[in-house]
């Protein structure tokens, strides 16, 4: 995937200014309609932006490795797409995961750098060592939530051959969190916490951060992203062992 990215170079390089224009957009209209009210649950322009930083960091390092994988999931099973992998000294999944890689996602990943030095800047945030560390350890969780949110919504796709039925919930839900979610119900807040927990991509955790608190969930709440990712890490590994046990080569 990243080879055939450069060899059609206008196209790539075209992709990545319009996704990083598109973004750009979308940063500026949320940052302008924060800061024309004040604040938004209690989140100031400036912290909102950071956040929404974080989230779509976390979202495209996690998608630049899985973005591919998932949509050849249908595929997978229809023209022995996987047959080469099994054939491979190493996992299957990690050779196909590997082999996807998404160079595309590096307008997200400039753009989401960008936001957060700036905005880091604007808050005159002083972290100490311990932050720092536990900013890398933010951004490392959210995008392995994000990446494994992804599969386990995509992979259903390897036995129906199509689309899956599922993926919706990562795209529509992954939405949801670019704003602090105290901002729903708080039903739905609990489903963005415990079902879909993309909450710990970047509300929960940057908490610590800014040092807020929501009071909606309890404070601990705030520490969970490392041990959410892990947990995840072993449900993506157990759908694709099960989902994949009955694959078929094509024969080819």
């Amino acid at each position: 995937m990243y080879r055939s990215s450069f060899e059609y170079s206008g196209a790539f390089i075209g992709g990545i200014v319009a996704q990083w224009f598109s973004y750009s957009i979308s940063i500026l209209m949320l940052f302008l309609m924060v800061w024309n009210f004040g604040s938004l649950a209690g989140w100031e322009s400036t912290e909102i932006i950071f956040m929404y930083a974080v989230w779509l960091l976390t979202y495209a390092l996690g998608a630049s490795f899985t973005t591919h994988m998932c949509r050849s999931f249908p595929n997978m099973a229809i023209n022995g797409q996987l047959d080469e992998a099994y054939t491979r000294p190493m996992s299957p999944f990690l050779y196909v995961m590997a082999t996807s890689y998404n160079a595309g996602f590096i307008s997200h990943i400039s753009l989401s750098i960008g936001v957060l030095v700036y905005s880091i800047v604007q808050l005159g945030i002083s972290w100490t060592v311990l932050h720092w560390f536990w900013f890398v350890i933010v951004i490392i969780s959210g995008a392995v939530i994000n990446a494994c949110m992804m599969l386990i919504c995509d992979m259903p796709a390897l036995r129906t051959r199509s689309k899956s039925p599922t993926s919706m919930f990562y795209s529509e839900g992954r939405s949801f969190t670019q704003y602090p979610i105290t901002i729903y119900p708080r039903a739905i807040v609990l489903v963005f916490t415990t079902i879909l927990p993309f909450g710990f991509t970047s509300y929960y955790p940057i908490q610590v951060l800014l040092g807020k608190e929501d009071g909606i969930m309890p404070q601990i709440t705030m520490w969970l992203s490392p041990i959410v990712a892990v947990f995840l890490v072993g449900i993506t590994a157990l759908c694709w062992q099960v989902l994949s046990s009955k694959y078929e080569s094509a024969g080819t």
